[in-house]
This record gives C-alpha cells, sequence and structure tokens, in this order.
C-alpha cells in the first residue's frame, strides 16, 4: 500500500513539474512576442550621412575639382576625383548601398554628361533624393545642383 502511495506521489510530482515548465514556456514566449511588437521601427538616416560627406568633400574642393575637369574634358583628373568621391559616398553608406549621381547646370538645366558616377545602376523607387548646390567652381560662377540618388539593396 505504501509503494502504491509513493507510485502516485511520484507521478503526481512529475505531472506538476511538466505543469510548471510548460507553464514558464509559455510565459517567456509571450514576453518575447510583446517586446518585438512593441520595439520602435528602425528609420534609416543614412542620407544625413551622406550629406555630410558630400559636405565634406566640397570642404577640401573635391567636387569643384570634379565638376571643372568633366567642363574640361580632363580625363585623367576626371578619374582620379571620381575615385574620391565613390570612396566619400560609399563610406558613408551601409554596406549594402548604392548610388548614382550626376551634375546639373542650373542656368541652362542642361546635365553635365562626363559627370555621371554609377550610371548603370537604376534606383529603385524608394531611392532617397539629395541635392547639393553648388555655386561657384574654383572661383568662377558655374552654378550646379548635384543630384544623388541614394538606396540599399535587397531591402
Amino acid at each position: 500500500m505504501k509503494k502504491l502511495t509513493k507510485n502516485r506521489k511520484a507521478q503526481l510530482f512529475i505531472i506538476e513539474a511538466f505543469i510548471a515548465v510548460s507553464v514558464m514556456i509559455i510565459m517567456v514566449t509571450a514576453l518575447y512576442e510583446v517586446q518585438i511588437a512593441t520595439q520602435p521601427p528602425i528609420v534609416p538616416n543614412y542620407h544625413e550621412e551622406v550629406y555630410t560627406s558630400l559636405e565634406s568633400l566640397d570642404a577640401i574642393n573635391v567636387l569643384d575639382n570634379y565638376i571643372y575637369s568633366v567642363i574640361n574634358s580632363m580625363t585623367e583628373n576626371i578619374t582620379y576625383y571620381r575615385n574620391i568621391i565613390k570612396e566619400g559616398i560609399y563610406g558613408s553608406l551601409p554596406d549594402n548601398g548604392e548610388f548614382n549621381l550626376y551634375y546639373e547646370n542650373i542656368t541652362s538645366g542642361i546635365e553635365y554628361t562626363g559627370s555621371w558616377i554609377n550610371n548603370h545602376l537604376s534606383p529603385p523607387t524608394e531611392a532617397m533624393g539629395i541635392d547639393y548646390l553648388i555655386a561657384e567652381v574654383n572661383g568662377e560662377l558655374i552654378p550646379c545642383t548635384i543630384h544623388l540618388k541614394v538606396w540599399l539593396k535587397g531591402v
């Protein structure tokens, strides 16, 4: 008789332990779901970093020298400054970031065809556009706008 009561107590203990573990798993899962649901969405702000990179490139006259090289068809300089601009912008974008860029003359509305960087890339509809105004190029009044589109691949 004692053996039978001990056996039932053991079975009851195992059932209680199973129920307690199950309840703990359910509660942890519920807390995890609530935590995921209440986190604010991640808002990309890489466009601010790209604009800061453009300002830095402008401060060291890379943007001016690039457009001056394009206007005067200086092929070596175009390649040199294009690579500096690419490195600067890619450095401020996430790893899956892409961009394309070109210069447009404000007074005539004509784009400088040699000024395109990454023109082979077509931006998606959710690409962010950034315009950057340059009033003078190396002391000459050549007002132009840099049209830059940035986006993330695979998003």
